[in-house]
This record gives C-alpha cells, structure tokens and sequence, in this order.
C-alpha cells in the first residue's frame, strides 16, 4: 500500500510538471520541531520558516532555514520530521522567489520531541542604527504572538519584560518550550 502511494505519487507529479519543469533530486530532508523567525529574503517581510537538515547534514544538528517551503506537507509544532521530497527546477519562477519546488513525496517519520525541550528564537535584531525587526505581536487583547504566523507567545510573568525591552529595541532572543498547539512558552530572554 505504502509503495503503490508512493508510485502514484510520484508519477502525479511527473504528470502535473509542465514541459519547462524538471525534478532535478529525490531526497531526504530532516525538518526540526519548531520554527525560527526570519526576515524574508524571498517571500518579504518578516515571518517564520522551518528550519531543515539535508542529506549528508542529517544527524550534525546543523538545522538551516527553509525559504522554498514544502508542496504538500502539514507541519506541526513539536514534531521532528524525515521527509521524502522531490525538487523540481521551475523554468520562470515567481519574481523574488527560489527557483526550485520541493514536493512532499512521503513522511517518513513523525516523532514528538519532549515537552520540556528548550529551543532559541530571535525575537528582535538591529541589522543597523536605522533598522530594527521586531517579531513580535500583540493585540489589543494584550495577546502576543510572532508576527505573520499562527504562533502565540505564552509569556507568562515575562510580559513586562518582553514589551519593555521592544520599546527599547533591544535585541533579544527568547528561550522557549512547546505549548499546546501553535504555542511557543517563553522561558527566557537573551540579550543578544
């Protein structure tokens, strides 16, 4: 059953590529179990993407961002997933954007990390005196979340903090733990 997906799959997506797109590599990915915030060098503006191991680099914990994203697949926070995907070399790729697809073929494996597990995310950086990015959101209900994502900030006693050291723009990364769901708890500030 699994191989006969896997064939119908895969022959989809030879049929659904147009004459000027070509699968270039079938491999593997390893995809952590958070998200990191970036800037957006291909998509604009400031959001999150995952954040992968590929090939020879799986297993050496040296977790790279993703900015092409993965046709098909469903991530969940709190998961370390290895991926069968497919990338496919676009003729005319979209303006400001990577000019390879990656597609979903398979999920190899889905396993969840311990509820405890401490993992880094920027929340704020001073590229110069001019430029200040700041990730993170808050509503008129006082919620936080990080920006341009379903994340929320659970911050608890470290509100305060938090919003003081935004208005005073200064760089800071935060130590988190999973929440239920699209939760990030806040554990700890960095100033870095």
């Amino acid at each position: 059953m699994k191989n006969t997906f896997l064939l119908l799959t895969t022959l989809l997506f030879l049929i659904s590529c147009s004459n000027d797109e070509e699968i270039i590599e079938i491999t593997t990915l390893k995809v952590n179990h958070y998200k990191t915030t970036t800037n957006g060098f291909f998509f604009g503006g400031l959001g999150t993407v995952l954040l992968v191991e590929e090939r020879n680099q799986i297993g050496q914990n040296n977790f790279q961002p993703n900015f092409d994203g993965i046709v098909g697949f469903e991530y969940e926070l709190g998961f370390i997933y290895d991926l069968k995907v497919s990338k496919t070399l676009l003729e005319n790729p979209p303006q400001d954007a990577s000019n390879t697809r990656i597609d979903l073929l398979e999920v190899i494996s889905k396993t969840p990390v311990s509820s405890d597990t401490e993992f880094k995310v920027r929340l704020t950086l001073n590229q110069t005196d001019e430029t200040f990015d700041n990730w993170v959101f808050v509503n008129q209900d006082n919620n936080y979340s990080i920006i341009n994502s379903s994340i929320h900030i659970d911050c608890g006693n470290l509100c305060n903090e938090l919003s003081e050291k935004v208005t005073n723009k200064e760089q800071i990364t935060g130590v988190f733990t999973h929440g239920e769901s699209d939760v990030y708890i806040l554990k700890e500030i960095l100033n870095e």
